[in-house]
């Protein structure tokens, strides 16, 4: 991986510092200059973050640009060319690598990218209207879990706006906690059914008898009663609609070879990977103790994000 960053302060002692709009145009610039003296052939650019989307266009000129948005509404970025790919992140604050690393899973995952292609992607502190870092990174020598893994076993309606939505609920869990204090969870998405062959419950189920559309994950008005359910041992079950079927489930698949988690990780962990190991299912889980979100596929970490900043 390949990072570079703005040094707009050393030009600031200068005197001739440019403003940020020149600073993002610049970067634009010089990471279409930078592909084509490389020969790769995609660009991701976070969108939020680059007040002038025009800038691309003036720059490219066979590249292919994928688009990290923060709205799952197409509409709301004219400026980007229809046949160009937009891929939603979660609308909350990550760091400028883990920004990196979940656009550049999902383009992979969504097939937009290929799994032994570097991409140059353009990132920025969240909020800031202002691209500042250009890094190089390619999946299948970056991002361990695309080296031993298979992306076509990954069932395309996992990588939904479901999947996003949680991903959201996971680090507000994460930033926010519970009354001050820590929160650990498990979330399963995928088929409900055959989750349940490798689950029992451990206290009555609470999410039981309750209408589908009260649980489901895309309400806002759940939120709150996800934080709550989380304080109980065991995990969520979550179907392909969003739709919370269980919690407190204790998950009890097998742990065989294909299991595999990195030391300094729990059992609440390796529960969530065999999980996904035995079934067609992706499992987020938070850590109580560091706050960090594991995102795991086929039994192996697909992805892990550092615990974004309160507030």
């Amino acid at each position: 991986m390949l990072e570079t960053r703005s040094k707009s302060k050393s030009r600031a002692k200068t005197g001739n510092a440019p403003s940020e709009a020149s600073e993002s145009h610049i970067l634009v610039a010089s990471a279409f200059e930078l592909a084509r003296s490389l020969s790769i052939p995609n660009i991701l650019v976070l969108a939020d973050l680059l007040t002038d989307r025009r800038a691309v266009e003036r720059a490219r000129e066979d590249e292919a640009v994928i688009w990290l948005t923060h709205v799952g509404e197409r509409e709301s970025y004219p400026e980007i060319p229809k046949a160009d790919p937009c891929i939603a992140l979660p609308p909350t604050a990550l760091d400028r690598l883990d920004q990196v690393k979940l656009g550049l899973t999902l383009a992979v995952l969504q097939r937009h990218v290929e799994v032994d292609t570097s991409v140059i992607c353009l990132t920025g502190v969240a909020g800031s209207k202002r691209l500042d870092m250009l890094v190089i990174i390619n999946p299948s020598r970056d991002l361990p879990w695309f080296r031993d893994h298979k992306i076509a076993k990954v069932d395309d309606k996992l990588l939904s706006r479901e999947f996003v939505r949680l991903l959201e609920i996971a680090i507000r869990m994460s930033a926010e906690g519970r009354e001050g204090k820590p929160i650990g969870a498990v979330f399963v998405l995928g088929d409900v059914e055959k989750m349940e062959r490798h689950t029992r419950q451990l206290i009555f189920n609470p999410c039981k008898g309750h209408p589908q559309a009260a649980r489901n994950i895309h309400n806002p008005e759940f939120l709150e009663t996800l934080r709550e359910l989380a304080a109980l041992d065991g995990a969520f079950l979550v179907d392909k609609r969003g739709v919370v079927a269980r919690a407190a489930a204790y998950l009890d698949a097998p742990v065989g070879k294909n299991v595999q988690v990195r030391r300094g990780l729990g059992a609440r962990h390796v529960a969530a990977a065999a999980m996904t190991a035995k079934t067609d299912s992706l499992a987020l889980v938070i850590s109580e103790s560091s706050g960090n979100i594991t995102v795991f596929a086929q039994g192996a970490a697909l992805l892990e994000l550092e615990k974004p900043p309160s507030g």
